[in-house]
């Protein structure tokens, strides 16, 4: 006789899905134990569990206390688990899913023998709400999300934990407050991200590397404690890709949109100090179109034993600017700058030079090819072996030379401009085998193959040019000045950017992992041994081709140059100055999971990361002057112990936690650096006309004035058709003198490595009070994460040393050491993150509610945003010369999202399907600052890394103002350049927080951008079409936008917001009694028009 039933309490079985226990990436587990009525352990049963849709089987035998486990199992399902034994009644449990890097316990009471197979159902129920502290999304879930970009990032946003930044330059994901490059990315277990650290949104593409519709499963932990995870210092996101089943199934698709799916205006901005600024009412963006076309195809080869499964997806896309010039429709206008300027600019080049910058460009092809491939063969029910293949090749335009600044605007024309290439190929094999009921391995071979490519839209035969737009040079004729009281010079900046000249990268990552699990006694040991080679080929050298400052435009037509700047390697060759380098990685790791009780499990491991690495060339000069070598890397490991907890304290009520250190995780062009910069096989120079003579400001003294006949070689008579033989000459024939830059690591750094933990409970079940459809099938969830910085990184520049302190009592160090640097990157403790979470869910039939709040408080010392040894210098900082603890820009404070999705059959078995997404956060945070106008090494803080970064000192306007012998105003220890500088930034102060730091200098990220609130729906109906279905959608990206234009526009500010220039009132070589502040300013926020306004996306699918 066969009994059915549906749900788990019916025969005293237990399901409980998703423990955060036993990742292995790529596969799933079924463990449990199998009980008498009486709870008596049953010994011998056999256990068997079949993938119903392939017919993979797996089978075992329980031990002596009743326990089975059954690990390397496909990820999804259905599976179905049936239990046997003498003496009892055959039990069958159907419909159990699984999900990639967690276990599914289900333990079993099985009845003494009459004769009854019986067969339940399992029950798992979601509302929309996440499990706190992780997420799983499946194919069926994927394809309910809107996606306008087709991007995975969209996906990770159903993560109560993770925030995404809208800016479309990046698109970061934070997961815990945690930096988006700290992220671990794999897919089918090869390690996918962007593992060098170029990009902001933690992968090597724009977009994501698979098609959406070739994930079979998505999974983000913000605290993976099992052994298999690491390489991080954010969280952990795994995606399974699909494979194929005893059945043919496949779906073809085409999406579209342009200018009748979108919207076209943006209106009101706001400015630094809180104020809105009206923009012009009808202005309208450039129209952007888009289309997108792919399909996949899966089935078997040989029945039950070989199944393949491809997609591939093409997408283009046109990218809008959102900065350009007044007037022009960009929805961030540059002041100061004209088209009269521009066209004459462009004249000029045509002209004199024989060269066409192009014009400010509106609207840009962006390009997106995505395919992989997936064999899964079943050797035989012991043994089953997958391989992987992925494509993926984006071209994104990307448009530099744009300040938005009131005191230094500037615009950059296409040419400035270049096409960002990523091309990505990556491979896996995995063989799971099954050697005996009790032991169990896992062997993975992976390779990816990565390259970058970065090319100006005006080709790289000619040098950058950036020209200051007065009529006439004034001053120094390095600072682009405006006559007294008038509005500030905006500038120009065309050829190929400077740091676009010599630009490759090349990546290859091979490795191999093993690991065994052995189960018996209710306990699970796992072994990992893990290896992999990472082969790096960094071409960057900056200005290659060269750069050169124009101070006026009268200079740019005489062809007469105020500043050269120039670097190549000695040879004349740049990719001699490459950082080629390679580095090894060995991690080895033991676990112990145990089934304390039915309800108990708790997992103690240990995981210990060791790197060997190439070292950079040593540098005899940097080892004499500080007395430690600069060809260091970091060496040595990371013991990393990890604990997790499961336990179901009710049927409805789990608890959770998991802690442990996490290493690993760095960007490696941080370490690339020390190669980059090793001062030794390239050398760098900047000249400038002093007067009527000529320097080379890289130098100090009397070394760095130069012959005037070598400054008129590089200076006058500027042609663009390449750097002159004698610089060249000089260049390397100097070598690589004292003053070349170095980059390097402190010979005892340790690598990355941070404590985490997270605790989670989950409750299910139904209300104490009201009717069925109100009471029943509620979700809650609570979660809580706690991080502390183990060991993070900090830069300083060793060349400068601290000669003093600054009027607001800040160090100040030595400006007269030249424009170059020595960099050392070293450790920090200092960093934590507390975040906080609540999550509520419900469903009504068809109806699932959804909402999760999570509340964030996180410090760093850098949030490091940068790549090369001064951006990583340059963070906002009290200290000049070293990052100081304050609030991350990373940092999402207030973080709720809400999800309504209902679905229906609503003619015959075609279903309608709608899922409403909403997401409201805190904007970014970003630090008032003030800028030193001198070029290279700033003259009053005496550091190099951006000279628009220092903190904000207010000055204490409790105190009277006076007017001072040299006939200013002067607060405390502030001058003003006159009363209208003291009346504007007075205004700016008090109109913002800074007005609660009169006389203090302000803290980090005091400011936070405006908030950010985006509602995204998807609606598809299904129709019946020959042998499938035919399914009409819609995605729409930003709905409350669509219902009032005027509403939900991001706007965001840049993490350093400068309000004023400062330099000192003494003569050069003097102690700087006061600060004077000049060209007070008000930044507006960039407003991110295709982060802003509504786009649709129409799309039409046909599976069968």
């Amino acid at each position: 006789m066969r009994l059915t039933a549906i749900g788990a309490s019916v025969l005293a079985l237990t399901v409980a899905c998703v423990q955060p226990a036993f990742a292995q990436e790529t596969t799933s587990a079924v463990r449990g134990r199998v009980t008498d009525a009486g709870g008596q352990p049953v010994a011998n049963a056999s256990v068997t569990i079949v993938h119903m849709p392939s017919g993979t089987q797996v089978s075992q035998s329980t031990d002596t206390t009743g326990n089975f486990n059954a690990s390397g199992l496909r990820a999804g399902g259905p599976f179905r688990v049936t239990v046997d034994a003498p003496s009892y009644d055959s039990k069958a449990v159907e419909g159990v899913q699984t999900a990639a890097g967690s276990t599914v316990t289900l333990n079993v009471a099985l009845d003494p023998q009459i004769g009854n197979d019986i067969v339940v159902t399992a029950n798992a129920k979601r509302n929309g709400l996440a499990i706190a502290g992780q997420t799983s999304l499946n194919a069926d879930a994927i394809q309910g999300i809107a996606s306008v970009n087709r991007d995975l990032r969209d996906l990770l946003r159903r993560d109560p934990l993770t925030s995404l930044d809208p800016n479309p330059r990046g698109r970061a994901i934070s997961i815990g407050g945690a930096s988006p490059r700290g992220n671990r990315f794999t897919i089918d277990g090869v390690a996918i991200g962007d593992d060098f650290g170029l990009n902001a949104g933690g992968l090597p593409s724009a977009r994501g590397i698979v098609s959406l519709d070739a994930i079979d499963q998505l999974n983000v932990k913000a605290v993976p404690v099992d052994i298999s995870e690491g390489d991080l210092q954010g969280g952990s996101v795994n995606i399974i890709l699909k494979s194929g089943s005893n059945q043919f199934h496949g779906s073809s698709f085409g999406i579209f949109g342009d200018d009748s799916l979108q919207g076209k205006k943006t209106y009101d901005n706001v400015r630094s100090d809180g104020a809105i600024v009206p923009a012009a009412a009808g202005r309208l963006t450039p129209v952007p179109s888009f289309r997108d076309y792919g399909g996949n195809l899966s089935g078997p080869i040989i029945k039950d034993t070989l199944f393949f499964a491809v997609s591939y997806e093409q997408l283009k896309e046109s990218q809008v600017s959102a900065r350009g010039l007044t007037g022009e429709g960009a929805s961030t206008e540059i002041p100061f700058v004209t088209r009269a300027n521009v066209d004459r600019v462009r004249s000029i080049l045509n002209s004199r030079y024989g060269f066409d910058p192009l014009d400010i460009a509106k609207t840009l092809p962006e390009k997106d090819k995505k395919a992989s491939a997936k064999l899964d063969w079943n050797i035989s029910d012991r043994h089953r072996l997958a391989l992987t293949y992925i494509y993926h090749k984006n071209e994104v335009p990307r448009d530099v030379g744009f300040s938005e600044t009131g005191s230094n605007p500037s615009v950059g024309l296409q040419s400035n401009f270049y096409l960002l290439g990523e091309t990505t190929n990556a491979y896996a094999a995995q063989l799971n085998s099954n050697w005996s009921d009790n032991f169990s391995t896992e062997l993975r071979v992976t390779r990816r193959d990565y390259e970058r490519t970065q090319n100006p839209y005006g080709g790289s035969d000619f040098p950058e040019f950036e020209v200051c737009l007065d009529a006439v040079s004034r001053g120094s004729g390095l600072n682009c000045l405006a006559p007294t009281g008038a509005n500030p010079n905006g500038r120009v900046l065309l050829g190929p950017d400077q740091f676009r000249q010599s630009n490759y990268l090349s990546i290859r990552n091979s490795g191999v992992s093993w690991s065994g699990q052995y189960s018996g006694g209710g306990h699970v040991i796992k072994l990992l041994a893990e290896g992999q080679q990472v082969k790096i080929n960094n071409l960057f050298v900056a200005a290659t081709k060269g750069k050169y400052y124009f101070d006026s435009i009268a200079d740019l037509e005489a062809g007469r140059a105020n500043q050269l700047t120039y670097a190549n390697a000695l040879s004349g060759d740049p990719a001699d100055a490459a950082a080629r380098f390679n580095y090894m990685s060995y991690t080895f790791g033991v676990q112990d999971s145990w089934s304390v009780s039915p309800d108990i499990t708790v997992t103690g491991g240990l995981r210990y990361d060791w790197v060997d690495a190439d070292r950079p060339q040593l540098n005899a000069r940097f080892l004499a002057a500080y007395g430690f070598t600069n060809a260091a890397m970091p060496t040595g490991g990371v013991l990393q112990p990890r604990l997790g907890l499961t336990w179901d304290a009710k049927p409805n009520l789990r608890v959770s936690a998991g802690a442990g250190l996490f290493g690993g995780g760095t960007p490696d062009v941080w370490f690339s650096n020390s190669f980059s910069n090793d001062g030794v096989r390239q050398n760098s120079l900047l000249f400038q006309r002093n007067g009527t003579s000529f320097v080379d400001a890289t130098q100090t003294g009397a070394a760095a004035n130069i012959a005037p006949s070598l400054g008129s070689a590089a200076l006058d008579n500027v042609t663009g058709k390449g750097i002159p033989s004698v610089v060249d000459q000089y260049l390397a024939g100097a070598g690589a003198p004292a003053a070349a830059s170095v980059g390097a690591l402190d010979p005892d750094l340790k690598l990355a490595s941070t404590w985490k933990a997270n605790v989670a409970l989950n409750w299910s079940g139904s209300l104490p009070f009201g009717p069925g459809w109100i009471a029943d099938d509620w979700e809650f969830n609570l979660s809580a994460l706690a991080s502390e910085v183990n060991n993070g990184f900090v830069a300083t520049d060793v060349r400068t040393t601290q000669t003093g302190v600054l009027p607001d009592g800040r160090p100040r160090y030595n400006p007269t050491v030249g424009a170059n640097w020595d960099i050392v990157l070293r450790n920090t403790g200092q960093g934590s993150s507390r975040v906080l979470g609540v999550g509520l869910g419900k469903r009504i039939g068809g109806l699932s509610l959804g909402a999760n709040y999570i509340y964030s408080d996180v410090k760093d010392v850098g949030s490091f945003t940068g790549y090369t040894p001064t951006e990583l210098l340059g963070v906002t900082t009290a200290d000049p010369n070293r990052g100081t603890l304050g609030r991350s820009s990373f940092e999402t404070r207030h973080n709720g999202k809400v999800q309504i999705g209902y679905r229906a059959d609503l003619f015959g078995d075609n279903e309608f399907r709608i899922d409403l997404f909403g997401e409201f956060r805190s904007g970014r945070p970003y630090s008032y600052t003030f800028t030193d106008a001198s070029n290279g090494r700033s003259q009053v803080f005496g550091t190099v890394g951006g000279n628009g970064r220092h903190l904000f000192y207010v000055p204490d306007f409790d105190q009277a103002a006076i007017i001072n012998a040299a006939g200013r105003p002067q607060v405390g220890v502030v001058e003003f350049a006159d009363q209208a500088t003291l009346d504007a930034l007075r205004s700016s102060v008090d109109g913002s927080k800074l007005r609660k730091y009169y006389g203090a200098i302000a803290p980090r990220n005091l400011g936070t951008s405006p908030g950010f609130s985006k509602l995204d729906l998807h609606v598809s109906q299904e129709i019946p079409f020959f042998f499938g279905k035919a399914k009409v959608f819609t995605d729409v990206e930003n709905v409350l936008n669509l219902l009032n234009r005027n509403w939900n526009t991001y706007k965001v500010f840049s993490d350093s917001v400068s309000i004023a220039n400062v330099s000192c009132v003494a003569a050069a070589g003097n102690p700087c009694a006061r600060y004077l502040y000049s060209n007070a300013s008000r930044q507006t926020a960039t407003t991110y028009q295709s982060a802003s306004l509504w786009q649709m996306r129409v799309g039409l699918r046909f599976d069968f």
